[in-house]
């Protein structure tokens, strides 16, 4: 991790053309769109909003719906649907694979380099390191194993803990060595960060120590969340996480302080609505009863080993105890929860199967709409006896407010998953002349950049970091975009390359390193990241 910014022995010649170089546009652009015509539509000031709904009736997946079919609003008011597609992953493992991409050309590094058609589902298993204790885990890590060992082949399935830090064990894959290989290696750990001993200080020390910790491991959870949602941003369609957790409390309020988590827990869940990924929630703790209302005592399902102390304590509705956070944050993204059973690996399986028929709606907001503030999302089905489950919010997004919530540097360049909502490419070239001296050609592409139409101009900015890997510090710049408005078209085909020199120090020649670079749309906060070795 860098402790600051600048000072790598770089030097800073960083340089914007608007066209590709030959060796970027025979690899293709960033994310491998068709050509555009020299006169393109560029929308700009508003955002697609996609709704995905499971549509279901009695007999399971409701099949054979169509546009006219659903009905959807917007705050109240009826929306035109401008896209509408049906994904069905029966449909998706009937057709023939789609042919490999060929390989990028030696030495380019990409953050979307496409393999061929994706399994047909993508989910991913997080396992909650921070809110489950260790006896739980080491249950919920047979259940992983036992749902390995009977999944559906098609599926493509990834392994994640957060703990101090989110951990990949294993990325979206359907291939069963590698998921059985992920899932042997895991192993039940305290990862709820600073100690809990609040021995020796008086009450009120004692809660606000205890609110810091919680504040710290909620902070953890929320980037380890939203850090998932940048990486699989790019994924066509839903796309399906499973917490597995113990949850925590909505809120905690005592004499001395009051903190709202819910916040928070909107905060990510819009990270997600943005990716399309719906959250499904699994308690850790299998079957456990509704002991709080055989016994009279609030949450004593939760047993001594996770209760907070008595002035932090939610006092929520009987049930498995912070169940209440778990459902705020399946409802938000369109998910469900699983409780009270030891069959987890039933509910693993419930939760990938749900969007077997996903039909996904969306319209373009007016501009007038784009108020900062959350809407309410409602979806109606003319078909008697079919239930629908969608997100039920989206917020409705300024570029200014998009910005003021964007990642920080440190974050993008640290993160163990590469951010996909930019398209990024990049090359490195050694000097010969210099041992320990890198040319870097950074591509990305403008389709995710956010441009404003300004005397003839599309302008836009972004802020490139780079950052070599076990190195002390990171080269942060912000450089401005201006494509002439006849060449908006070119552009957008073949994406805008940066070029960068980077001196390694002198500890570093002679060996492999690695490093990271990030691209970050200054006025939506969007990103993309990647790894480039320097041999």
């Amino acid at each position: 991790m860098y402790d600051g910014i600048s000072e790598l022995p770089m030097r800073a010649r960083l340089t914007i053309l608007l066209i590709a170089s030959v060796l970027f546009t025979t690899a293709g652009a960033p994310s491998q769109r068709p050509a555009i015509e020299s006169t393109p539509t560029f929308r700009v000031g508003t955002k697609l909003v996609e709704v995905d709904v499971v549509a279901r009736n009695k007999r399971g997946p409701a099949s054979g719906l169509t546009r006219d079919d659903f009905t959807l609003f917007d705050n109240g008011k009826p929306q035109d649907i401008a896209v509408f597609s049906v994904r069905s992953t029966r449909t998706a493992a009937a057709v023939r694979p789609v042919p490999a991409a060929p390989p990028l050309p030696p030495g380019i590094a990409s953050n979307r380099n496409p393999s061929g058609e994706p399994p047909a589902t993508q989910t991913i298993l997080l396992l909650d390191q921070i809110f489950t204790t260790p006896v739980n885990q080491a249950y919920d890590i047979q259940r992983i194993r036992l749902f390995l060992g009977h999944r559906r082949k098609r599926d493509g399935i990834g392994i994640y803990t957060v703990g101090t830090r989110l951990n990949v064990f294993q990325d979206v894959t359907d291939n069963d060595a590698l998921l059985r290989k992920a899932a042997n290696a895991l192993a039940a750990r305290n990862g709820n960060g600073r100690d809990s001993d609040t021995t020796g200080m008086n009450e009120h020390t004692a809660a606000e120590y205890e609110a810091l910790r919680l504040r710290e491991q909620i902070d953890t959870l929320k980037h380890a969340i939203e850090a998932i949602a940048r990486h699989l941003a790019n994924v066509p369609g839903r796309k399906n996480l499973v917490w597995i957790t113990e949850g925590f409390p909505l809120m905690i309020c005592n004499a001395y302080i009051c903190i709202d988590f819910r916040p928070d827990i909107e905060e990510a869940s819009r990270a997600l609505n943005d990716a399309n990924i719906a959250l499904y929630s699994v308690d850790a703790r299998g079957l456990i009863g509704a002991l709080g209302q055989m016994t009279g005592i609030p949450n004593a399902e939760a047993g001594p080993q996770r209760q907070l102390p008595m002035i932090l304590q939610n006092r929520g509705p009987a049930g498995p105890s912070h169940i209440d956070t778990m459902n705020m944050f399946a409802t938000l993204t369109g998910g469900d929860v699983y409780y009270n059973t030891n069959g987890l690996e039933d509910s693993f399986e419930d939760a990938i199967r749900d969007g077997d028929i996903t039909y996904s709606l969306g319209f373009y907001p007016a501009e007038t709409s784009q108020d900062g503030l959350t809407h309410k999302l409602s979806v109606k089905v003319a078909r008697a006896g079919v239930t629908l489950r969608y997100r039920e919010t989206y917020f409705a997004t300024k570029p200014q407010t998009e910005a003021e919530k964007r990642p920080t540097a440190e974050q993008l360049l640290n993160d163990p998953l590469d951010a996909t909502q930019i398209g990024v490419r990049a090359q490195a070239t050694p000097d010969p002349a210099k041992p320990g001296l890198f040319n870097i050609r950074v591509s990305v592409d403008l389709h995710d950049i956010h441009l404003d139409s300004q005397n003839e101009k599309w302008t836009g900015a972004v802020e490139l970091s780079f950052f070599v890997e076990n190195s002390k510090s990171a080269e942060i710049s912000t450089q401005t975009i201006e494509v002439p408005a006849d060449q908006l078209g070119t552009a957008l085909e073949n994406g805008v390359v940066f070029e960068h020199q980077i001196e390694l120090p002198p500890q570093f020649p002679g060996r492999v390193s690695v490093l990271r670079i990030a691209v970050e749309d200054r006025a939506t906060g969007a990103a993309g990241s990647l790894r480039l070795p320097l041999r």
